[in-house]
């Protein structure tokens, strides 16, 4: 069976013409690269070089033979090659399920980021609920999942991240526009706009209300944030929402303010438990805190 090692001194011999060259070429002696194209002759059965004074000559079957070898290095390389690529983050692929809110831009700005100088290098961002996306990524359906997350949950590795306050948002002709910032006791009598009761926010929010014995009306909920911004922004009343959908509505018919006392947004990156993440997912969990950190939202 022919080894590697006959291929290589074969190439060589062949690149270079001669059987000293070839050694200094792989970086062994003469008569090692002599007996191994001998070993590559006895094994194959075929005379690969003819002797012409001080000349070695290829022969047809040694043209032929080459080019085959030839191909087998090449395919070395591309794989030497495709490794680098992949050990420099270069290359591959990231599934990310994310839940609505950073989705909408936050989300944008990082793959921007991420993707500027790894043109090889492929993103599927899948934005499902919050729930869904602790349950796939525990299941490994994913790379890594950003979601709300308050304590452990089986089969994530939660990352720490910043701990954002959530902030209040109100139509811009609204009397509490004017404040650069609200409390709980300015809420008194408002309609508040509400998250439905199965999220954490609403629970928190009825919490420090019911704390600071605040009454509001709570006629309309709605289980997106996005909705929460909307009839907002329509006149239906104030709200309470996580700072990046906030912000992505800030605009001339919605005013966002800080709000007191601080009610803690529970933002995690998780990623499955049970091995250690490939090197792309730790670039790209790198490349979104950094982000994370930048951004001009309070933190508690």
């Amino acid at each position: 069976m022919l080894q590697p090692r006959q291929l290589e001194a074969f190439r060589a011999v062949m690149l270079t013409g001669g059987m000293t060259s070839a050694a200094d070429l792989i970086g062994i002696s003469q008569p090692a690269i002599s007996r191994l194209v001998r070993d590559m002759e006895g094994t194959t059965g075929l005379l690969l070089f003819e002797r012409i004074g001080n000349r070695l000559r290829a022969t047809r079957e040694a043209s032929i033979l080459f080019k085959e070898v030839s191909k087998h290095f090449t395919g070395i390389a591309r794989i030497e090659n495709v490794a680098a690529e992949l050990r420099n983050s270069h290359m591959g692929s990231l599934r990310i399920a994310c839940y609505t809110a950073p989705a909408l831009s936050f989300m944008t700005g990082v793959i921007r980021t991420f993707t500027a100088n790894r043109p090889d290098v492929t993103i599927y961002l899948d934005t499902i609920p919050i729930r869904s996306v602790l349950e796939l990524v525990a299941l490994q359906q994913y790379d890594l999942g950003i979601s709300v997350l308050a304590g452990d949950y089986a089969g994530l590795d939660v990352e720490t991240v910043p701990k954002f306050r959530a902030v209040c948002v109100v139509p811009p002709a609204h009397r509490l526009a004017a404040k650069p910032s609200i409390h709980a006791s300015d809420l008194e009598g408002e309609a508040l706009v509400c998250l439905g009761p199965s999220s954490l926010l609403r629970t928190q929010t009825d919490a420090i209300l019911d704390a600071q014995r605040v009454s509001c009306t709570r006629r309309i909920e709605s289980s997106l944030t996005m909705s929460v911004c909307d009839l907002v922004s329509a006149g239906l009343g104030v709200g309470i929402v996580d700072p990046f959908t906030a912000s992505y509505y800030s605009s001339a018919s919605l005013c966002q303010r800080s709000f007191g006392p601080a009610i803690p947004y529970h933002f995690a990156i998780v990623l499955p438990s049970g091995s250690p993440p490939p090197r792309l997912v730790i670039e790209f969990r790198s490349v979104l805190m950094a982000a994370l950190s930048a951004l001009p939202y309070e933190t508690i």
